[in-house]
């Protein structure tokens, strides 16, 4: 099938496949990700894995845009009235959920090195997914802030945790004394590369677009930056998603009300790119891996959960947080994908030139991570539904909520 008849097949099946979810109160990104997997290699073919790859550019584009409006969303307000909420709650969900699959996959196996290594991605959260239900559903209210913030900052401790997992490990396997490069530098470089470049692009796009009037000029001038940032950020193997947060959020802290139009054209621009990105995440699941997940599997989607759940709870419960936020923002922590699936494949590629026993130990870790996967990204949008319903967030306006604050 020629590309540009894939690509309106793949738009208009989407768009279908989005609606008839709503009708069945089904988050649309479900019914994206279902429409890519029938046609991803585990049932139709038509978007293989080879074509896929093809794509990845495209796939860094919506990513880049994702994390654009994620940042757009964050406000230095929020970090400045509830940061230590936010603090203790990430570092208590993402430690909790790599401690307990830790420890559950260690005492079945009694491999230590398998268990650290999982243990350290399970605390990765993918924000596509999550925050593409938020937008879906308008949500608003502490619990969205606290989600848009744990999830943004999410990749940001999973680097640093991996890092700090990928040392301990080759001492195991390696017999190796402890990097503190690895175990440090590595993912504090990217992190504060990613800072950089973001904060450095977006006080130029602010600059710039002081001086463009017509609306075509500040989405062409919004993107290019956009672009240039993520090629900057892959070209240095840092963050693409921290990198394009930093702009977003320096545009709608410094000068929030001047850029509120070009948030707006990035908005409606982005849908059909949202649900290409979500086929594509669709069809790159293989449901034949899910025999292949095992107990391992399991004890990790259980570990994972239970430690994001708990953790979200007593983090929020012992830095004061609303009700809403302690009771049900575990619930919107399931997600997985992006940068658990990029870490584990580097896992394989670090072990693999190792001999059998790395290779075994990478083959592992990978199978698990894309078996749990396909589960965590089919049940994390509805129990994000979930969440913000209970929580009483569906469809607020700002102005509901000062009311309900005052």
């Amino acid at each position: 099938m020629h590309i540009v008849l894939l690509f309106g097949f793949i738009l208009l099946l989407g768009l279908f496949t989005g609606r008839l979810s709503s009708k069945l109160g089904i988050p649309q990104v479900v019914g994206f990700i279902l429409c890519g997997l029938l046609l991803g290699t585990s049932f139709l073919g038509l978007l293989s894995d080879s074509l896929l790859n093809k794509f990845s550019p495209f796939t860094s584009i919506a990513l880049a845009l994702i994390g654009f409006r994620v940042g757009g969303d964050l406000r230095y307000a929020v970090f400045s009235q509830y940061g230590k909420q936010l603090l203790a709650t990430l570092l208590a969900e993402g430690l909790l959920a790599m401690a307990s699959v830790t420890l559950l996959v260690f005492l079945y196996t009694q491999n230590l090195a398998l268990g650290i290594l999982l243990g350290a991605l399970s605390a990765a959260t993918a924000p596509a997914a999550t925050v593409n239900v938020l937008w879906e559903y308008r949500s608003r209210g502490p619990l969205t802030t606290t989600i848009l913030a744990i999830v943004a900052l999410d990749d940001g401790l999973a680097l640093i945790l991996y890092g700090f997992a990928l040392a301990f490990v080759d001492v195991l396997v390696l017999q190796q004394q402890l990097s503190v490069e690895m175990m440090m530098l590595d993912p504090l470089i990217e992190i504060g590369g990613s800072l950089a470049i973001g904060l450095a692009v977006g006080f130029l796009l602010d600059k710039c677009l002081k001086y463009v009037s017509k609306k075509d000029d500040k989405l062409v001038a919004t993107l290019g930056a956009i672009l240039l940032a993520s090629g900057a950020a892959i070209q240095f193997d840092f963050s693409l998603i921290l990198t394009n947060m930093l702009i977003g959020f320096y545009l709608t802290n410094i000068h929030a009300h001047r850029h509120e139009s070009t948030f707006e054209m990035i908005k409606s621009f982005a849908p059909p790119i949202y649900i290409v990105f979500f086929i594509f995440v669709g069809a790159r699941l293989h449901i034949d891996l899910l025999p292949e997940m095992g107990m391992i599997g399991l004890l990790y989607v259980v570990g994972r959960t239970s430690g994001k759940w708990t953790g979200a709870y007593w983090g929020s419960r012992v830095s004061g947080a609303p009700e809403s936020v302690r009771k049900y923002l575990g619930f919107a922590l399931l997600s997985q994908a992006g940068v658990v699936i990029g870490l584990a494949l580097d896992v394989f590629q670090h072990y693999a030139r190792l001999g059998l026993q790395g290779a075994r130990l990478g083959q592992s870790v990978v199978n698990v991570i894309a078996a749990t996967t396909f589960i965590l990204e089919i049940i994390g949008p509805p129990a994000v539904v979930y969440a913000i319903t209970k929580a009483g967030e569906v469809g607020l306006s700002s102005e509901t909520i000062q009311t309900d604050e005052a």
